[in-house]
């Protein structure tokens, strides 16, 4: 029986994947074969030793050690693209509010709860919250990922100039594009021509403060942030001293700092980007056949750390290794499994990063003196016999 310890609530379609009596699953799960969380923070705690996978009901994994589960081969498995919509949805509404100043004119009329004279006080000041419209206006769109495609297609459709930045677009993502929105490679060149700029890129040790006072200076006057991704891709005190200055017009975010509280022209968000029914289940279900796929059969799908690796189990024997990136590994146990006359039927192989994995269907059981054989093997880290 595989025991799953679970973090953070999770939506009832994604924990009724583990329905069957092969799985126990709870909120105090001793010894755990793997984890499922949302927002838990595991960098605070320690890591089972019994634990193979770690699955986070989201698409970013800023909350898991993710390089201190590599060096112990736990791969951690996400959602990639299962909330897609809800961010593109929250983008145009965000896009919508800030075109037309819905934000401030809603602050305006909250104030005027105790007006005497009510209808006069809001046709007086209208002219203060003219907008524009969008046809002709232009996004631009920094990551061209599942949740950047979206917004850029719909603000397209919307009647928008669109220009996106991704140096490393995907060939399946750049041919989801709609043909009349402009790729750059040049962020400078986006940045200049704006109205409206919409974040959609990871939070990294190089994405902190992408978005910073030299890059707002090149912004037109009076443009607009959207920062649904992270707080900190995006330099806070750049942003509060260009509202000052008025060189930007509005700044939206889903990660409220307290320095933004109270500010007229920022548009705060308490972290809705995939807070929808749709999004969670979609984000549990995904991440929840990640896990039981690779428990039961040694399947990598979806994971940040690890290489996508799976075959078609078509025997009774399998075996999985996970070991560092080095030229002729693979070789070192093909030949030592051949030494001792167990044929391999199937394989197949990845590398990612520093991490190589390989899956192996057997013609015949696999003994424990071969499995410390492969493992005395120099960079092998782990092997792991699935039936």
């Amino acid at each position: 029986m595989y025991k799953i310890l679970k973090l953070n609530n999770i939506a009832s379609e994604g924990l009724s994947v583990f329905e069957n009596g092969d799985y126990h699953l709870g909120d105090e799960v001793t010894s755990p074969d793997a984890i499922l969380l949302r927002s838990f923070n595991m960098h605070e705690i320690d890591i089972p030793e019994s634990v193979q996978a770690i699955g986070r009901a989201g698409s970013g994994v800023n909350n898991i050690p993710i390089d201190k589960l590599s060096e112990l081969a736990i791969p951690v498995f996400n959602a990639p693209g299962a909330n897609a919509n809800a961010v593109k949805e929250l983008a145009l509404a965000a896009i919508l509010i800030a075109a037309r100043n819905i934000h401030r004119a809603m602050d305006y009329i909250h104030n005027l709860k105790r007006s005497d004279n009510l209808k006069s006080d809001i046709e007086s000041v209208k002219k203060q919250y003219i907008g524009y419209e969008l046809p002709n206006k232009t996004l631009g769109i920094i990551g061209l990922g599942s949740i950047g495609i979206k917004v850029a297609n719909a603000g397209y459709d919307l009647g928008m100039k669109v220009l996106g930045f991704d140096p490393m677009i995907t060939v399946d993502n750049a041919i989801n594009l709609v043909p009349g929105v402009k790729k750059y490679n040049d962020l400078n060149e986006v940045l200049k021509n704006v109205d409206i700029l919409s974040i959609h890129i990871p939070y990294t040790n190089e994405t902190k403060d992408f978005i910073s006072e030299n890059e707002i200076n090149l912004m037109k006057n009076s443009a607009t942030i959207i920062n649904l991704s992270r707080e900190e891709i995006v330099n806070t005190d750049a942003v509060i001293k260009a509202l000052d200055n008025k060189k930007l017009n509005t700044y939206v975010t889903d990660f409220p700092n307290e320095s933004l509280i109270g500010n007229p022209d920022v548009l705060l968000l308490p972290h809705l980007g995939a807070s929808t029914k749709e999004a969670e289940t979609n984000c549990a279900v995904m991440v929840a056949n990640s896990i039981k796929s690779y428990l039961e059969s040694g399947d990598i799908i979806n994971s940040v750390n690890f290489p996508d690796v799976s075959l078609v189990n078509d025997t009774k024997h399998r075996l999985t290794i996970t070991n560092l990136n080095k030229p002729n590994i693979v070789g070192q146990f093909t030949s030592l499994l051949g030494k001792e006359n167990i044929n391999i039927n199937d394989l197949s192989h990845k590398n990612y990063k520093t991490i190589g994995y390989t899956i192996l269907n057997l013609d015949k059981p696999i003994s424990l003196k071969v499995i410390e054989q492969i493992e005395q093997i120099d960079g092998v880290i782990k092997t792991n016999i699935i039936s």
